[in-house]
């Protein structure tokens, strides 16, 4: 159910992202979140999970909204310091949560209900605080904000290839002229450009491998440890440290 729905929504998320600038996807995110943990709290039927499942897949599909959110609000030159901004804060929050759910089943015997409950609050707390966010006036797509006084905006993938755009942006002239720019006739443009950079392929197709593999060996290491080693005392469940230990691990180290 969460890979087809995840599939389902990517692509009119995508478009959502970008004619809405960001902080409503944001804001759905967050709901999305909320209404997650609310079914896994409160749901008790395999239709509660199937809605929980369909609730994740939005917020999977709605992380292009947040981790491209920073890079509308700040200069290209900028764009390597915000990501290593937005990286670190991602890594830090992932082996903090994991290093305090820990100490609190292990030391603290909590119940995994109340740390539920707990995350229940934390992305209550950061859905209100997205109602505060700025909102950008442009996307690093298709929605450019207002044309200037030459014409329409070049998008950061023009400004960043201007001589592929030029190739690839030429637009049928039987469109009427209001059709020209929108989205459905410049995504395809974008898509034929970006399919033929030899290095996008490639990462392209490093990321779909490193992420299915990733979620393989995540998963099946989860089922496989409630089998090899069963137990009923929730202080000896040592997930929280093993997720701490390979994102520390895995942090990547400055050149």
């Amino acid at each position: 159910m969460l890979s087809y729905s995840y599939l389902a929504v990517l692509v009119p998320i995508f478009l959502l992202t970008d004619y809405l600038c960001y902080k409503p996807v944001l804001l759905l995110q967050g709901l999305s979140y909320v209404s997650v943990w609310l079914l896994l709290l409160f749901g008790s039927t395999v239709l509660h999970m199937q809605f929980m499942e369909f609730f994740f897949s939005i917020t999977m599909a709605a992380r292009i909204a947040y981790s491209s959110y920073i890079f509308s609000l700040v200069p290209p030159a900028r764009y390597q310091r915000m990501a290593s901004y937005s990286r670190a804060s991602v890594l830090l929050g992932v082996f903090t949560s994991s290093v305090l759910g820990q100490l609190l089943v292990t030391v603290g015997r909590v119940a995994f209900s109340t740390l539920n409950y707990i995350s229940l609050a934390f992305l209550t707390f950061s859905l209100v605080l997205a109602l505060f966010l700025k909102r950008p006036k442009r996307s690093l797509f298709f929605n450019r904000g207002v044309p200037g006084p030459a014409g329409a905006a070049p998008s950061e993938l023009d400004q960043m290839n201007p001589g592929q755009a030029k190739a690839a942006g030429a637009k049928p002239g039987w469109l009427p002229a209001a059709w020209r720019d929108s989205t459905f006739v410049r995504m395809p443009g974008e898509l034929g450009r970006a399919v033929r950079l030899p290095q996008l392929r490639l990462w392209s197709l490093w990321w779909v491998f490193n992420s299915a593999g990733y979620y393989l060996i995540v998963y099946y290491v989860h089922i496989l440890w409630n089998v090899v080693h069963p137990t009923t005392d929730t202080t000896r469940v040592y997930n929280g440290a093993a997720d701490a230990a390979s994102t520390l691990l895995g942090t990547p180290r400055p050149l």
